[in-house]
C-alpha cells in the first residue's frame, strides 16, 4: 500500500476518534475534550498538509494519482447478474490532495473558534463530537473512488447536519430546520441513487475508473437520452447538499444551528460536497446535462442574490450569499470551466468561513443580536474583527487582488465563452445573470458592512419586546442583551479569522491575479478528458482515441478562467483549436474554450463595472444617504417585499408540495379508509355471512342428518330390544304370528 494510501486512512479515521471518544467519555475529561477534538483535527490537518507538499509542491504533475481498493461484498455468482462485488477504495490525486487540506484546516479553525464560542454551552462536549463526525463524513467523500462509497459518506453527512442544526433542539425553530435540511437533501438523494443504479445497470461497476473506461469503450448499449438523465440525476445530489434550486430552501433556515457549525457547512463540508461530486462526475455529463446544470446554477445565483439585498439577519444574508456563491461553481461546471469552478470552491472555503466566523464574534460580542439594523458603529470596538470581515468581504465581492476576484472572473470568462460558442440566444442568461449577481453580491455586502460596523450603535433604537430568534442561552443566563459593553474576541476566536482572512488574498494562489497560469492550482487542476461522444447506432458514447483538452487545458491566457498549458499543442497558429482525432465532445469543449479565452478580458471590465456600480449603490444608499432604503423599499414595495419574502418560495411549497402532500395523504386515507379498508370489511362481512351458512348447514342439515340417522338407529334398537327375550317359547309364538300373518296376507291376495 502506498504511504500516501496509508496517511489518509489516519487523516480518515482521526475525526472518527475524535467522535467516539468524546461522545461516549466528554464528561470525564477536563474542559468535556475540546483540546482533544482541536489537537485530533490539528494532527489530521498536519498529515494532510504533508500529503499536499508531497503531492502538489514536491511531485507537482498534473497527472498524478495514486489508488487502492478492496473488496468489501462478494456475493460470488448471482442468477441474472454475474459476479456481483462491491469494493472500497482510496483514491488521491491532486484535487483529492486540495480538498484534504482545506477540510482539515477549516475544521480546525472551527474546532479552536468553538473553545470559545461555545464555552458554558451544556451540551459543550457533545458539540465537539459531532463536529468530529461531520469532518470524518466530509473526508469519506473527499477521498471515495466509486459511488457506492461517496453515497454512503454522503448519507452520513446528512445525518452529521441534522445533528448539528438542530444542536440546539430545544428551539423549535432549530428542530424545525433540522427537518428541513434532512427532507429535501432525501429528495436530491434519491435522484442521485437513481443515476447511480442506471450505471450500474450498465457496467456492475461503482468504481469511477472502471465506469469511465467503459464509456470510452463504448460499452453503454442505453441511449444518450439515458446518459443524460443518469447524469442530470446524479447532480440532482448536488442541487440537494449544495442548496441549488429549487431545493435551495434549507441552507438559509441551517444558521439555527451554532454559528462555526454555519462556516463548517457553508465553507467545507456539506455544500462542498455536492460541488466536488460534480467534479468527480462530470466526465460523464452529456452536453444536453451540462446545460441543465448551467442554467440551473445561473439562476441560484442570481435569485439568492436578489433576496440577500433585503435580509437583515446578518448570518442570513451571509447564507444565501453562499446559496448565489455556490450557484457560481455550478454554472461554471455546467459552462465547462471545470478548473474555475473548483478554484472558486477552494477561495470560497476561506473567505466564507471567515465571514461565518466573523459574524459568529460580532453575535458573540453583541450578546446574541443578529439583527444588523441594531448594530452599528463594532469597528471601534472590534478592530481585529472588523478588519478580517472586510478583507473576506472584499474576496467575496470579487474585488482585484483578491482570491474570489481570481475564481469569479474565470466562471464569468468561461460562461460568455459558453454562450458564444452555442450560438448566443437564451444562452447569454447564462452570462448575464453570472454579472448581475456580481452586482448585487457587491451591493448586499457592502450594506452589510456599512449597517454593522459603521456608523454610530443603534443598539438604543431596538424595540424592547423585539427579542431575534436567533437569541440563544448556551446552557447559562450570562449574556443579556446589554449588560455588558461590546469588545474584540479572544485570541482563539480572533486567530482562525487572521488566517482565513490571509488565505483570501491573491498571493496565497498565484503571484498575478491576471495570469492564472502562474498559479499552482490553475496548474494542478486540469479538466479530465471528456469520455462523452456522439450517439452511433449501437451505443450512446463512442471510443474516445485521445485525451483532448478541454477548457482548462486548451488556451493559457484563460487560467485566470481555467487555463493551464501551452496552445501550441491545442490550436493552430490562427487561434483555433487544431483538427485531430477528437471525438465531437471534445471539439465542442475546444470550441468553448478558445470563446472563453476571447471573453477574458471583456469579462474582467464587466465584471469590474457591475461590482464598481454595487459598491457604489451601497454607498450611496447607506454612507452619503442620497438615497433613502426606506422609502425606496416603499416605493418598489412589492419588488421589496418579494425580495424579503425569499421569492416566497416557502409559502410556495407550503401551498403545494406540502399542503398537496397533506392533502394526498388525507386522500389516501380516505381511500383506505373507505376502500381498501370497505372491500376488507365487504369480503370480512361476506365471509362471515358464508360462514354463517355453512354453520347453519353444518349444525341443522349434516348434523341434523347425523344424529336423526342414530336417533332412528337408537329407536329401533329399544324397540328390537323387547323382543330380544332370550326365551324360546317368546320366539315360537313371534315366528307363529309371523306364518301366520303371512298366510292371511297370500290368502287375503289370492281372494282378490
Amino acid at each position: 500500500m502506498h504511504s500516501l494510501i496509508q496517511l489518509s486512512i489516519v487523516v480518515l479515521l482521526l475525526p472518527l476518534l475524535s467522535f467516539v471518544i468524546l461522545i461516549f467519555f466528554n464528561r470525564r475529561l477536563p474542559r468535556r475534550g475540546d483540546f482533544l477534538g482541536v489537537g485530533i483535527l490539528g494532527t489530521a490537518f498536519a498529515i494532510s498538509a504533508y500529503i499536499f507538499w508531497t503531492v502538489i509542491v514536491q511531485t507537482y504533475d498534473p497527472a498524478f494519482k495514486v489508488a487502492w481498493d478492496f473488496t468489501w461484498i462478494d456475493l460470488g455468482k448471482v442468477p441474472g447478474i454475474g459476479p456481483l462485488q462491491i469494493k472500497m477504495g482510496i483514491v488521491i490525486d491532486n484535487l483529492t490532495a486540495i480538498m484534504l487540506a482545506m477540510v482539515t484546516l477549516i475544521s480546525l479553525l472551527v474546532h479552536l473558534y468553538s473553545t470559545g464560542y461555545m464555552a458554558g454551552d451544556k451540551n459543550y462536549g457533545r458539540y465537539f463530537a459531532f463536529l468530529g463526525i461531520f469532518t470524518f463524513s466530509m473526508l469519506g467523500i473527499v477521498l471515495s473512488d466509486n459511488l457506492f462509497s461517496i453515497y454512503i459518506f454522503w448519507e452520513l453527512v446528512g445525518l452529521s447536519s441534522y445533528l448539528l442544526i438542530g444542536f440546539f433542539f430545544e428551539k423549535d425553530s432549530a428542530a424545525d430546520a433540522q427537518k428541513k435540511a434532512f427532507l429535501a437533501n432525501r429528495v436530491g438523494d434519491i435522484g442521485m441513487w437513481l443515476g447511480i443504479l442506471i450505471l450500474y445497470s450498465q457496467f456492475h461497476t461503482f468504481s469511477f475508473d472502471q465506469i469511465y473506461a467503459n464509456l470510452a469503450a463504448g460499452k453503454f448499449t442505453m441511449s444518450n437520452a439515458w446518459l443524460t438523465a443518469a447524469g442530470i440525476l446524479l447532480f440532482m445530489g448536488c442541487v440537494g447538499k449544495s442548496a441549488q434550486f429549487p431545493l435551495h430552501i434549507w441552507l438559509p433556515d441551517a444558521m439555527e444551528g451554532p454559528t462555526p457549525v454555519s462556516a463548517l457547512i457553508h465553507a467545507a463540508t456539506m455544500v462542498a460536497a455536492g460541488v466536488y461530486f460534480v467534479a468527480r462526475i462530470f466526465v460523464l455529463l452529456t452536453p444536453d446535462a451540462l446545460h441543465v446544470i448551467a442554467f440551473i446554477g445561473a439562476f441560484t445565483a442570481f435569485m439568492a442574490a436578489t433576496i440577500a439585498i433585503t435580509q437583515n439577519d446578518i448570518k442570513r444574508v451571509l447564507a444565501y450569499s453562499t446559496v448565489s456563491q455556490l450557484g457560481y461553481m455550478v454554472l461554471g461546471l455546467g459552462v465547462g470551466a471545470y478548473s474555475a469552478a473548483l478554484f472558486h470552491l477552494v477561495t470560497h472555503a476561506f473567505f466564507k468561513a471567515c465571514l461565518f466566523l466573523g459574524s459568529g464574534a460580532i453575535i458573540h460580542a453583541m450578546h446574541h443580536e443578529q439583527d444588523m439594523r441594531w448594530m452599528g458603529g463594532l469597528r471601534k470596538h472590534m478592530p481585529w474583527t472588523f478588519a478580517t470581515f472586510t478583507l473576506a468581504t472584499l474576496a467575496l465581492a470579487g474585488l482585484p487582488l483578491t482570491s474570489g476576484f481570481m475564481s469569479k472572473d474565470a466562471i464569468l470568462a468561461g460562461a460568455i465563452g459558453f454562450a458564444n460558442a452555442e450560438g448566443g440566444g437564451v444562452y447569454y442568461l447564462i452570462p448575464v445573470l453570472g454579472f448581475f449577481s456580481a452586482m448585487l453580491t457587491a451591493f448586499y455586502m457592502g450594506r452589510q458592512i456599512w449597517l454593522v460596523f459603521f456608523g454610530e450603535s443603534r443598539t438604543h433604537l431596538k424595540p424592547a419586546d423585539n427579542h431575534h430568534s436567533a437569541h440563544h442561552a448556551h446552557g447559562d443566563d450570562h449574556d443579556t442583551h446589554g449588560a455588558h459593553e461590546v469588545h474584540e474576541v479572544s485570541w482563539n476566536m480572533r486567530a482562525p479569522l487572521v488566517i482565513l482572512a490571509v488565505l483570501s488574498v491573491f498571493i496565497v494562489y498565484s503571484p498575478n491575479p491576471l495570469d492564472g497560469a502562474e498559479g499552482w492550482f490553475m496548474k494542478m487542476i486540469k479538466t479530465p478528458a471528456t469520455v462523452v461522444g456522439p450517439a452511433n447506432h449501437n451505443c450512446a458514447v463512442q471510443p474516445v482515441k485521445s485525451a483532448a483538452p478541454l477548457m482548462s487545458e486548451v488556451l493559457p491566457s484563460v487560467a485566470a478562467h481555467g487555463a493551464t498549458d501551452s496552445p501550441a499543442e491545442a490550436v493552430s497558429e490562427h487561434g483555433t483549436p487544431k483538427a485531430s482525432e477528437h471525438t465531437f465532445a471534445d471539439a465542442r469543449q475546444a470550441e468553448i474554450a478558445h470563446a472563453a479565452h476571447a471573453a477574458h478580458f471583456p469579462a474582467i471590465y464587466i465584471s469590474s463595472i457591475m461590482v464598481v456600480l454595487g459598491i457604489s449603490l451601497a454607498l450611496v444608499a447607506y454612507v452619503f444617504k442620497i438615497i433613502d432604503p426606506d422609502k425606496t423599499a416603499e416605493t418598489i414595495r412589492p419588488l421589496y417585499l418579494f425580495s424579503l419574502n425569499k421569492w416566497y418560495w416557502d409559502e410556495i411549497y407550503e401551498a403545494t408540495f406540502i399542503k398537496g402532500s397533506v392533502v394526498l395523504s388525507k386522500m389516501l386515507s380516505w381511500f383506505d379508509t373507505n376502500v381498501i379498508d370497505g372491500i376488507v370489511n365487504g369480503v370480512a362481512f361476506i365471509v362471515k355471512k358464508v360462514a354463517f351458512a355453512n354453520n347453519s348447514f353444518d349444525k341443522y342439515v349434516v348434523d341434523g342428518l347425523v344424529n336423526f340417522t342414530a336417533f332412528s338407529v337408537n329407536t329401533t334398537g329399544a324397540v328390537l330390544r323387547k323382543f330380544q327375550t332370550g326365551k324360546v317359547q317368546t320366539y315360537v309364538v313371534m315366528l307363529l304370528v309371523v306364518v301366520f300373518g303371512y298366510f292371511v296376507f297370500y290368502f287375503t291376495r289370492l281372494i282378490y
